[in-house]
């Protein structure tokens, strides 16, 4: 929402006092209502994505290495897609997918001239899967109409020439950085131990194979 209704940008311009008053065409940004959302990775953030996507009547696209069960579709509005096909037709292209190395630079040069000179990719997964040298040049050129990043190729290091751009929403991977959810963390944490500590099994474990 932030990219597509250039808060960032207009927060930036007001603060410098080049906010003026209302007019018909100023400060123009895309509708997200309607839109189709294009989700790479579906798992419990990919459904959580678009479970929120259903208050904006949005059209969801998924592609998932596993395709979910008919069910699922039918509760998320979620319609499965090959990745090509995700990528051409999505207005948003967001991802949360877990990153290993045969996935790096997953959307670069040839992925970004597939997308809609309309469309913003967002990346609030890992910073890898995307060629950020590539996707700054698809922004200067407006190949892209923008983006939203979390995270970065090379974090903390941020690409030089992003930071100059407005049409890149920049975050410090703060996706889960709420009050709340980090309490909530720490809760599962502690309830984890607690579990192995007392001879039961971990709640969520990393490797739950060695239960096998």
């Amino acid at each position: 929402m932030s990219i597509a209704r250039r808060i960032v940008e207009g927060d930036k311009n007001t603060r410098a006092g080049r906010f003026t008053g209302w007019a018909p065409l100023y400060h123009l940004g895309t509708e997200v209502t309607g839109k189709t959302l294009g989700i790479v990775g579906m798992g419990n953030i990919g459904k959580a994505v678009a479970k929120r996507a259903k208050g904006f009547d949005m059209k969801v696209l998924y592609y998932n290495r596993n395709r979910l069960s008919p069910e699922l579709e039918k509760e998320f509005n979620a319609e499965y897609a090959p990745l090509e096909s995700v990528i051409t037709q999505a207005d948003f292209l967001t991802f949360h997918i877990s990153y290993n190395p045969s996935l790096r630079h997953m959307i670069g040069p040839r992925e970004l001239q597939m997308m809609k000179r309309t469309a913003f990719l967002i990346n609030a997964a890992r910073g890898p899967l995307v060629d950020e040298a590539a996707l700054l040049e698809a922004l200067r050129n407006k190949t892209i109409a923008g983006a939203a990043l979390d995270v970065y190729e090379f974090e903390p290091k941020i690409t030089p020439g992003l930071e100059a751009l407005d049409n890149v929403v920049l975050c410090p991977h703060l996706g889960n950085a709420t009050v709340e959810t980090r309490d909530a963390m720490a809760e599962i944490a502690a309830k984890n131990i607690i579990a192995v500590l007392t001879g039961g099994k971990a709640l969520t474990p990393v490797n739950p194979q060695v239960y096998a």
